[in-house]
């Protein structure tokens, strides 16, 4: 395949009992204003997903249609970078969509670094929560970390603040970055997208951020993997994708290369021990907190660079013995999901 027919970008729309709400996500991605592909993946659904997917792919050559055995969101993205033939690699869960006007200056923001061989290995986007039981949103943007506008390098990068670890709903990932790394997702369970983001992230060295508000996360609706419930019902992948991120770098060997990168890992890291450690208190049983203290012991026997830096982090503090302490911290951590409004 020649350069001119390489498509700018793959977006990979993992598909599951979606029929209800991805249309809107493929109209959106439909208005890209650069040669890119569409893969919309369905995921064994048993609801009119894959006819509506194969009715776009029948419509418009831009999207291509395709059917799988259920293989959960870790399946479908494998599936994705194994097909994927754009230059960027780009996922958009079916129940989010990206803004139409900030997608175009992403892509023609893409499309003049790599005209001019300057293509970054990590492109940053800002990302906003929807939240369907309020109408509320609250962006994530990262001005105050990245420099914005120009590629820059790991050592420009500024102090990462609580909520400015760079999620999937952010990332831009050059296809060739995460081929090279190798990146590959367990498959039939949820939460793998922290190893998604992570894993590849050794491999980066030129970065760029754009400042647009590009990504809508829907939060709020039933059923979703990060609703209370689920999550309490799932922790068990919740403690499998945290394990697997601290195991998966060495850290004290990555902070020794480039601290800055390092530390934008860990805070990742750190964000997952928090949400592991208060679900693992909310279900309170003498089992759910001995699978805490088991999760913070393997942290601090596989790597203590990591450890050192997460107990001094928020985690670290919602890391409480005593029942006092543990509601304390539940509390905490209601307080910092209203302040800073993550899922």
């Amino acid at each position: 395949m020649s350069a001119v027919d390489t498509p700018l970008v793959s977006f990979v729309v993992p598909c599951y009992n979606s029929a209800d709400y991805m249309s809107r996500c493929i109209e959106a991605l439909l208005t890209a204003s650069q040669p890119c592909e569409i893969l919309v993946i369905n995921d064994g659904s048993s609801d009119n997903t894959s006819a509506i997917a194969h009715e776009f792919a029948a419509r418009d050559s831009r999207v291509i249609a395709i059917d799988q055995e259920n293989a959960n969101w870790g399946g479908v993205v494998n599936h994705g970078i194994a097909l994927a033939k754009g230059t960027y690699f780009k996922i958009v869960d079916s129940d989010d969509f990206l803004d139409t006007e900030a997608l175009k200056r992403v892509l023609d923001t893409l499309a003049s670094l790599v005209e001019a061989d300057n293509a970054p290995d990590l492109l940053v986007t800002n990302y906003v929560y929807d939240r369907v039981t309020d109408k509320s949103q609250h962006t994530i943007q990262y001005r105050k970390l990245l420099p914005s506008g120009r590629v820059f390098k790991w050592s420009e990068m500024g102090h990462p603040g609580i909520d400015q670890f760079i999620m999937v709903h952010a990332s831009w990932y050059r296809t060739q970055v995460l081929r090279d790394s190798g990146v590959k997702l367990p498959t039939g369970v949820s939460y793998m997208d922290s190893l998604f983001v992570l894993h590849p992230m050794p491999w980066v060295e030129k970065l760029y951020y754009l400042d647009v508000d590009t990504y809508h996360y829907i939060i709020g609706r039933e059923g979703q993997s990060v609703e209370v419930e689920v999550v309490k019902k799932c922790i068990d992948q919740q403690l499998m994708a945290t394990r697997l991120a601290i195991q998966d770098a060495n850290y004290t060997q990555l902070y020794a290369e480039e601290p800055n990168r390092a530390l934008l890992m860990m805070g990742y890291i750190s964000c997952m021990m928090s949400v592991s450690t208060i679900y693992l208190f909310k279900i309170n049983t003498p089992e759910s907190l001995q699978k805490n203290r088991e999760l913070w012991a393997f942290m601090k026997e596989t790597d203590s660079t990591l450890y050192n830096n997460v107990k001094r982090t928020w985690a670290g503090l919602a890391n409480r013995r005593t029942r006092i302490g543990r509601i304390l911290a539940q509390a905490g951590y209601a307080l910092a999901q209203k302040i800073f409004k993550f899922a």
